[in-house]
């Protein structure tokens, strides 16, 4: 069903205008470490209607096409020349929301207190909770999943739904660590990284609506599939050449 539903968006989206353009504007790399390099990914959507659109989308990461079928995240291939190489989590994904806080001369109790603040006004919960529940339970008590403030973020993270204004065009960007491992093993698949093959970023949003039913609230559901400038489709990026060279 799942294949079934991205195959028809896809001969839908050729059929007719696409009312959003993914389009990467540059990957760029720099070798931050003898053993690491650092790709940053600048891409934008744009909507191409008059009209605002909504769409199913969490901008904030971006995953392997191996990921999730249910996923609001776009997600990228990689190419060896003209061929899909299926080689799963070739990347470590690093966040470029700035911190909030300076470590410098911190204690570790300061420090462990500073994070509980910031991790407060994150979820928007009560610091002194927090720090009661830090210092019975650890690290592992405060990011427990049966946690009340946890659900809720979880729940505002699968109600989430982004919107564009007519014509707007929003910008992100996303910063990936690769270690320089050539050699992959994704059972039953293995796969070594031709150095002097030329390698293909692509990016992908699948923009789903009917198969969240199950994960939003009833009110919502009913909500979306009354709005008519609600979309679904599959929008693809055009490829760009990423930097897997061994110099």
């Amino acid at each position: 069903m799942r294949i079934f539903s991205v195959v028809f968006l896809l001969i839908s989206n050729f059929l007719f205008a696409q009312p959003l353009t993914l389009t990467i504007e540059s990957i760029t790399s720099k070798d931050s470490l003898p053993n690491q390099r650092e790709f940053k990914l600048k891409y934008f959507i744009k909507n191409n209607t008059s009209d605002t659109l909504h769409f199913f989308f969490l901008p904030k990461n971006i995953s392997p096409s191996t990921g999730g079928s249910l996923t609001k995240e776009i997600y990228y291939k990689i190419y060896e020349n003209d061929n899909f190489i299926e080689i799963g989590l070739a990347f470590n994904q690093v966040t470029l929301e700035k911190s909030e806080f300076d470590f410098e001369g911190a204690t570790q109790t300061q420090k462990d207190s500073l994070i509980i603040v910031y991790f407060a006004k994150k979820v928007e919960e009560d610091v002194d909770k927090l720090l009661k529940i830090f210092k019975e339970k650890g690290t592992a008590g405060l990011l427990d999943s049966s946690n009340d403030y946890i659900q809720k973020i979880y729940k505002k993270r699968d109600n989430y739904y982004h919107t564009l204004l007519p014509n707007q065009r929003e910008d992100f960007e996303a910063v990936f660590q690769w270690n320089k491992d050539r050699y992959y093993y994704n059972e039953p698949n293995e796969f070594y990284l031709d150095d002097n093959a030329k390698h293909y970023f692509e990016i992908t949003l699948v923009a789903l609506k009917e198969e969240f039913k199950d994960k939003l609230d009833a009110e919502l559901y009913n909500k979306i599939m009354k709005e008519p400038n609600f979309i679904k489709g599959v929008f693809v990026s055009d490829k760009v050449e990423i930097n897997f060279n061994s110099k």
